[in-house]
Parts: structure tokens; C-alpha cells; sequence
């Protein structure tokens, strides 16, 4: 049976009241508010900086697919349960995301702009999440009161644990759904060590969502560490799990790791509705984006030299190929030379059960170095009339459908672990908003 996938995206867009229980030897008041006053005073101060994230999203089967129980007992039994629903897929992308005046938006890695819509275009058909980056902690130290529940050792720390809760009447907690965005109030947790007075963890735990959700109920755990960004201690998030619930029974877990924070280049382009800011000029000659995109109907053989390991592939990572045949025109001219370098990216990896157990992996060429410029190219696999193999282990190649989001083109292996050291296959250029199937 093949379970409707979702399109789910989560954005905290949140603008201290300090309470405690009774005065303990431990002070659990005094840790409250010094952590709070430092945190506030890091969220005024951030720097501008940016991490890479890599998101691996994990889905897991309804229970009962024919039956729709509320949302209510679904949340329930997915609190009482001791054991997890059979999985039914996988997926893994690789962002980078960046803080822009409070806000977080995101890019591909390397990408050389970032754009405050990307994160909805990027999730896909799964739960992807913002706020992470201090915009729920501003929310919830200016508008919560935080009541202290105890201590708990964890990894051998001693941390104070403090709830709150948000009602929908104060929360910006927005939730994507058909018709646009629907606020949720939500509650949870905080952890902070009375040590250093810092946040360790944060628990953020919407209300049940609104009927016209796809989702009943998304819960979002994120650890803290400091890390050195231009030579200040920063709070960053080391690690952030989603779990949503939803409203057909299913759910699905996202796990996000944060690597390589740093501040960005003032050269960097940030985009918000439509218009684009950079802090200095664009460099002299002209940008590949300025030249004309290679004509449609051209046929070439791509050999991709970047080794992929599907352990740790994700969509969004940078490849390359060469060309293992001269690239040629329509009159037989030679546009660029056998062994000239394309570059493209992974747009998905991912594994499903149904119909069958496929791994996939799509592929989307951008450029091709013919001289010492990089021209635009936008084409889809043509398709081979025989299998093709990779060793032992036969693949099914496809290219552009009418209702792909992309033009490029899907390699689909039946073992759910590849390491392939290089892939061959035939290609035909498109024209950019061409969406026709090739044969």
C-alpha cells in the first residue's frame, strides 16, 4: 500500500518572565535567571554566521493504514508505545542554513546565495523545521514562565530542568497547511547547567494541530553547544530531532547534525522577496549565470567521477562527471572535448518499500566547462534500450516525468547500502522549463 506522503514544513517566528519553585541550596532561581540574561545578551549580539546541516528523515508506516482514529489517540499511543512502527523509507539532504537579523535561511552547500524561501521548496514531501537558531529561545525567555521541575543527572552533568507552556494567543509558532499557515501553541522543556550557566537542551512540543493539518502533533528536541565563530564562544545547535505524528497513522523522524559553523562571507547574497543584498560588488568578468544555457536535443555520455557512498550521500551535495565522448552539436561541431567537466548536484537520496525495496538517487547537471567558462546546462537521461550494470548490481535509469520538480534524472539500485565509484550514462540537453519525458 503506498502511504501518501505529506508536505510539512515547520517556521518559528517568535519575538522573561523568570519563575521558579522555592529557593534550594542549589539555587534553581538565581541559575534561571543568569542563564536567561546570558542568552538574552547572546541573541542580541549573534553574529552572522552559518552551519551546514545534514537532515536524515526517517518514515515509519501507519499501524493500521485503513483506519483514521483522531488525532488524540494517535498521540496517545504514540507516547505509550514500546517499540517503533515498521519503517517505511528514508531520505537525507544537506543544507546550509545562515542567521540573518534573528531569521534562519537556507541554501545548497556552496550555494552562492541563500534565499528566505528555500526551506519549503527544499523539504520536499517531508518534515523540515526552523528555529533551531535562538527564535524559539527568544520566544519562550520573553513570553514564558518557566517553572522549575528538579534536577537530572544526564551523561554524568547535574541540569535543572524547567517547563513552560505557550497558548496559542501569545505563540508565533506557525505550521504549514494547504490553505497557507496555522498557528499552534506548544510547551516543553528546558535543560541548563548550573555550572556554567548555560542551555544544554531544548524541548519544543506543538498543541494538536489543527483538523487541517496533515499532522496532529510535531515535537522538537535540540541540544546546544558553544562553538568559536569570529573569536566569540557562540550557542549553536549540535543536534536537533522532529518527530511528527500524523493524521493517517504514520510518522516520521527527522534528525539534523550541524557541522562547520562559521561566519559568512560578506560576499554572500541573501535574498528576501525577490530582492537581493550583498555587501560587496560582484567580481569583475562575467558570471556564468550571463551566458546562454547550451541549446535543447544535444546527446552526450557522462562518466560521474564523484564517489558516492549512500551512507552518507545526501541530496544537495556537489558532484562531478566528464564527458567520455566529445559533446557534439547538430552539425557535428565539437562543443567541448571529451574529458571537459560537468558539475551538478544530488537532488535525492532515498530509499522507499513500496512498490519495491529502491534505493534512488537523482542527479541535475548545472554547468559544463568548455574553456575557461562555465556554460548553464539543464538535461535529463536518455534512456538506455538495454539494462545497464554497475558489477553485480543492475539499476533501472529514468528520466524526466511531467510532474518532476526537476530536470535531471533518477538512478534506481536495488541494494539499500552502494558505494559506486562512478556511474555512466547517456544524457540530452532540455531547454529549462521543459518537462517532457525522453526516449
Amino acid at each position: 500500500m503506498r502511504v501518501k506522503h505529506f508536505r510539512f514544513v515547520l517556521a518559528a517566528m517568535l519575538t522573561l518572565t523568570l519563575a521558579g519553585s522555592a529557593q534550594t541550596t542549589s539555587d534553581p532561581p538565581g541559575v534561571l535567571q543568569r542563564t536567561g540574561e546570558r542568552l538574552l545578551a547572546d541573541l542580541k549580539r549573534m553574529p552572522r554566521y552559518t552551519c551546514v546541516q545534514t537532515i536524515t528523515r526517517t518514515y515509519y508506516e501507519a499501524k493500521h493504514p485503513f483506519e483514521r482514529p483522531s488525532c488524540s489517540s494517535l498521540i496517545a499511543a504514540h507516547d505509550t508505545r514500546k517499540k517503533k512502527l515498521p519503517v517505511q523509507g528514508w531520505d537525507r539532504l544537506r543544507l546550509e542554513v545562515a542567521l540573518v537579523d534573528g531569521n534562519s535561511v537556507y541554501s545548497w552547500v556552496g550555494a552562492p546565495r541563500f534565499a528566505d524561501d528555500t526551506l519549503e521548496k527544499l523539504a520536499g514531501s517531508g518534515p523540515l523545521g526552523s528555529g533551531d537558531f535562538g527564535v524559539f529561545l527568544n520566544g519562550i525567555l520573553h513570553r514564558a514562565t518557566l517553572v522549575f521541575q528538579g534536577e537530572r543527572v544526564v551523561d554524568g552533568s547535574r541540569l535543572f530542568e524547567y517547563s513552560y507552556q505557550i497558548p496559542i494567543g501569545q505563540s508565533s509558532y506557525r505550521v504549514k497547511v494547504p490553505e497557507g499557515w496555522a498557528i499552534t501553541g506548544y510547551s516543553g522543556t528546558l535543560l541548563l547547567d548550573p555550572e556554567a550557566d548555560d542551555l544544554v537542551r531544548l524541548v519544543v512540543r506543538t498543541d494538536e494541530l489543527p483538523s487541517v493539518s496533515s499532522a496532529c502533533q510535531a515535537t522538537s528536541e535540540v541540544t546546544y553547544r558553544r562553538t568559536p565563530i569570529h573569536q566569540r564562544m557562540v550557542l549553536v545547535p549540535h543536534e536537533t530531532q522532529l518527530y511528527t505524528i500524523n493524521a493517517d497513522g504514520s510518522e516520521a523522524m527527522s534528525q539534523t547534525s550541524y557541522a562547520n559553523c562559521r561566519e559568512y562571507s560578506s560576499t554572500v547574497k541573501m535574498i528576501f522577496g525577490g530582492e537581493s543584498t550583498s555587501a560587496s560588488p560582484a567580481p569583475a568578468g562575467t558570471p556564468a549565470a550571463a551566458l546562454a544555457p547550451l541549446p535543447a536535443g544535444i546527446h552526450f555520455s557522462a562518466h560521474i567521477t564523484t564517489p558516492l557512498d549512500t551512507d552518507t550521500a545526501a541530496a544537495g551535495d556537489p558532484i562531478e562527471a566528464v564527458l567520455s565522448a566529445p559533446m557534439r552539436g547538430k552539425k557535428k561541431e565539437v562543443i567541448a572535448p571529451a574529458g571537459a567537466r560537468l558539475h551538478g548536484r544530488l537532488r535525492t537520496v532515498k530509499w522507499w518499500t513500496d512498490p519495491s525495496d529502491l534505493l534512488q538517487i537523482a542527479v541535475q547537471f548545472e554547468s559544463l566547462e568548455i574553456g575557461s567558462a562555465k556554460v548553464p546546462l539543464n538535461a535529463v537521461l536518455y534512456l538506455p534500450s538495454q539494462p545497464m550494470f554497475i558489477g553485480t548490481s543492475p539499476y533501472r535509469m529514468r528520466s524526466l516525468k511531467p510532474d518532476d520538480p526537476l530536470i535531471g534524472g533518477t538512478f534506481f539500485f536495488k541494494e539499500v547500502r552502494l558505494r559506486p565509484k562512478q556511474l555512466d550514462s547517456e544524457w540530452i540537453t532540455v531547454a529549462p522549463n521543459e518537462k517532457k519525458e525522453k526516449k
